[in-house]
């Protein structure tokens, strides 16, 4: 980099040279053409340096007392990525109440969840909101809880605020009306956004550095010598700058895993070291695969379109293992040799052939078994599944599931359990707890929840044996567990994050300094 020369007078009559380097030149003159005053993204916009070579320039300047920096602290407001979908989407509460409207003014909080597409766990928050805004009346019939709604929900002062902080990406707070202070700290105590602190810098020209006329300095001082100055001979014609080992190096970020892939890396280790076969299945999948096999009846309402993606085109595929089907279609029906009395209806191959993307590797299991016949067996699937989802901190429409399945003789749920303990406490995940769940192809069933430091107690799994409604059909004649974790929600626990989507992130400063927490 070349840099000039600029002569200073001491008090004592004494010359000393003292050097100006190429972007303190650029940034003097830049701010001379700018009328003496400049903030630094003027300066960062005319020279074309990065925001750090301005910024090491403006500094090497005014230790030389030829510029004075202001700095200006501003508070600003921006939204995080649930205040964005809340912003786009609207508050949840307005989309419960329209909800309800558009199912002719009265609904039950099941219907009404269902139509808008919320998910169960904010559901009491949302209630709450809607009692507090006096947006719809709540009442109980018959152990029912109901919604009933008269007029359709606007935009209030909470979503019209939203909307105009998403639409700016961030506001100063000096700048939005003081009567919105109530609605900011509403909104904030409910975590929809964030507040931080710019600091915005602005550049003067001293007295002495406003007479400097840099154009009557030659450029005759460099950084580096390169083969050419050595070779032609000019390098005896210069002079080298003086190295200031003071200064702070630019910094380096060498290449570094992802810190959500190491994780996953990491389950993957464990779960090998523990024996564990890994497979895989196809992401578009029959329905016979996500479903029937696992014993779940056709009209289960996991199967309507608002709880799974199903394929347009095309709509289905071919089902090549007639004597499984022949087997899943009786149980089904009668309970064919498994000592269960059935669904009682009459199946349909048809709907069994359809695609759709699957919701669960268990889907995986199911193939797994249908191939793998002789014990013991210790499986596991770490993949995609898509679910359609409201995107909020917690929920996401296509999210990472951890499958694992343990077949042999003997086999309980005391195993179950003890490998669950064992996993999430190798993993690093902390205090987990259990209790009785209900899955149509597991008995007995377990949801287990692992602490969040943030978000309290995070559901993870769902576990269980897997029926003989199961098993049978696929010529399994010894016990099975199985259980599927939502592995994203570790993942959130591992990193030290409170939001999922924060998991795929693209801010580079993020991916540089995020690690494991272990």
């Amino acid at each position: 980099m070349l840099s000039i020369q600029m002569c200073h007078v001491r008090n004592d009559g004494l010359t000393t040279m003292s050097e100006l380097r190429q972007n303190e030149i650029q940034v003097l003159s830049t701010v001379k053409e700018f009328g003496r005053k400049a903030n630094m993204t003027e300066i960062i916009d005319k020279t074309g340096l990065t925001d750090t070579a301005v910024m090491r320039a403006t500094l090497a300047l005014s230790e030389r007392g030829l510029v004075e920096i202001y700095e200006t602290r501003n508070d600003l407001i921006r939204l995080n990525q649930e205040g964005i979908s809340y912003a786009q989407l609207g508050l949840p509460e307005s989309r419960l109440v329209n909800a309800v409207l558009s199912l002719g003014g009265e609904a039950s909080i099941d219907e009404a969840i269902s139509k808008s597409h919320l998910s169960d766990d904010i559901i009491p928050i949302v209630l709450g909101w809607i009692n507090k805004k006096r947006l719809a009346s709540i009442h109980k019939r018959k152990g029912i809880l109901y919604l009933q709604a008269t007029s359709k929900v606007e935009a209030d002062e909470d979503e019209q605020t939203l909307r105009l902080i998403c639409d700016k990406g961030e506001v100063r707070s000096e700048d939005l009306n003081p009567s919105l202070k109530n609605t900011l700290s509403r909104l904030k105590n409910r975590n929809l956004l964030e507040t931080y602190q710019k600091v915005d810098r602005e550049i003067e020209l001293t007295s002495e550095g406003f007479q400097i006329d840099v154009s009557d300095y030659q450029s005759t001082a460099i950084t580096a010598l390169t083969s050419e100055l050595i070779t032609s001979g000019e390098w005896k014609n210069i002079t080298l700058r003086e190295y200031d080992i003071s200064a702070s190096p630019p910094s380096i970020y060498p290449g570094k895993k992802n810190a959500y892939f190491e994780f996953m890396e990491e389950a993957r280790r464990i779960l090998l070291a523990m024996g564990f076969t890994e497979s895989e299945g196809p992401l578009v999948e029959l329905e016979f695969w996500n479903f029937d096999v696992l014993y779940q009846a056709q009209d289960h309402p996991a199967r309507e379109i608002h709880d799974s993606y199903h394929i347009e085109h095309p709509k289905s595929g071919v089902l090549d293992v007639r004597d499984l089907v022949k087997r899943v279609k009786e149980t089904h029906e009668n309970g064919w040799k498994t000592d269960s009395t059935g669904w009682g209806y009459k199946w349909s191959k048809k709907i069994a052939e359809r695609l759709m993307l699957r919701t669960q590797t268990t889907a995986v299991s199911m193939r797994y078994l249908a191939s793998h016949k002789v014990s013991p067996i210790k499986m596991f699937c770490l993949s995609k599944v898509f679910r359609p989802d409201v995107l909020d901190a917690k929920h996401s429409m296509e999210f990472t599931q951890l499958e694992g399945i343990v077949g042999g003789k003997g086999i309980n749920l005391r195993h179950l359990l003890g490998f669950l303990k064992t996993f999430a406490s190798t993993l690093g995940l902390g205090e987990i707890k259990f209790k009785p769940g209900y899955f149509p192809f597991t008995e007995p069933s377990v949801e287990s929840f692992v602490k969040h430091p943030k978000l309290g107690w995070v559901e993870f799994v769902g576990a269980g044996m897997f029926r003989p409604e199961v098993l049978k059909p696929l010529d399994i004649d010894f016990p099975v567990i199985a259980w599927g974790m939502g592995f994203d929600r570790l993942a959130m626990i591992a990193l030290g994050i409170d939001d999922i989507r924060d998991i795929h992130s693209r801010k580079l400063d993020w991916l540089r300094e995020k690690t494991l927490m272990w």
